[in-house]
């Protein structure tokens, strides 16, 4: 007979190596692109589950903004059974208060988490794995120049919510890391705050750790042959 009154038994949380959660304010393109990434991953460490670490991505589509997307991750990691060892924010510049975005960084960074954010959008990201972009452009602007370049892959348009772009990016991604890269260094000696980097993204940063990660199994295969 359960006794009145009683206090549910806590669960004690465990953290996961390796483990990584995205939570993005999109509920399309970001969710579709890195979940592209947590099935290459997968891929590429099958078969090695008893001799390496393999790394879990969780990507989940907030679907709100600013604070409140920091807020809604705090509350679904509160949920979540697991400890991510790795936890990043996926966020751009809406057409809100500059102070917001600036301090929805902040927030995030304050936590422990990690920002890949994109002023103005996280097209930009997309767009630099073909073109090296230091001008700020409309986000109509991002579509047209997206399809243009993802037409030579068999993509008539630019669509948000279209998987086929993640293989047609997949092997540009270190030309991307690197113009990402190139882009953050000029606002380096400036005092601009992220609100007036445009363009400008931090995307890069959570994708080179993938591209570690695959480096790091690949090495483990070439020593086992």
């Amino acid at each position: 007979m359960t006794k009145i009154g009683k206090k549910k038994k806590r669960i004690k949380k465990a953290l996961e190596p390796e483990s990584y959660f995205i939570g993005s304010e999109g509920i399309k393109t970001e969710v579709i692109y890195f979940n592209g990434w947590a099935n290459n991953l997968k891929k590429a460490y099958s078969g090695f589950e008893n001799r390496i670490i393999v790394p879990t991505l969780k990507v989940q589509g907030i679907g709100t903004s600013n604070q409140r997307l920091i807020n809604d991750i705090e509350e679904y990691l509160r949920n979540d059974p697991r400890i991510f060892e790795n936890v990043w924010v996926i966020f751009d510049r809406d057409d809100v208060p500059k102070d917001y975005f600036d301090d929805a960084i902040f927030s995030a960074e304050k936590r422990g988490w990690h920002v890949g954010w994109s002023n103005d959008s996280f097209e930009l990201w997309y767009l630099l794995h073909f073109e090296y972009l230091n001008s700020a452009i409309s986000r109509q602007q991002y579509k047209e120049k997206l399809s243009k370049y993802l037409r030579k892959f068999g993509i008539l348009k630019y669509q948000k919510n279209n998987a086929a772009i993640f293989s047609a990016l997949y092997p540009l991604t270190k030309t991307a890391i690197k113009n990402a890269n190139n882009l953050e260094k000029e606002y380096k000696s400036s005092s601009k705050k992220p609100h007036e980097e445009n363009p400008c993204t931090t995307v890069q940063h959570l994708v080179q750790r993938f591209i570690d990660l695959e480096n790091k199994i690949e090495h483990l295969k070439q020593t086992n042959r």
